[in-house]
């Protein structure tokens, strides 16, 4: 278990219970310009993370690149908009 200071805590967004994922809540909290890497191992849903990123553009205006990794071992995501 990791301790958060205070300062800290208003920049984290909680992964909430429903439709929230750990990844919605990663790609939300991003700045443009700054981007995340998923591996394959820990997407454990049966559709691929583009649908959750579609899902953000849809509702927020928020744009991103996304794709698979070269060597096939997750995907890269970027903040543009």
């Amino acid at each position: 278990m990791e301790k958060i200071k205070k300062e800290d805590l208003p920049a984290i967004l909680p992964v909430r219970r429903g439709r929230d994922t750990r990844l919605r809540t990663v790609l939300m909290q991003l700045e443009i310009g700054e981007g995340a890497f998923l591996p394959v191992t820990e997407w454990k849903r049966k559709n691929t993370p583009y649908y959750v990123v579609a899902t953000i553009k849809k509702k927020t205006g928020m744009r991103f690149e996304y794709g698979m990794k070269a060597d096939k071992s997750g995907w890269l995501f970027r903040r543009v908009a």
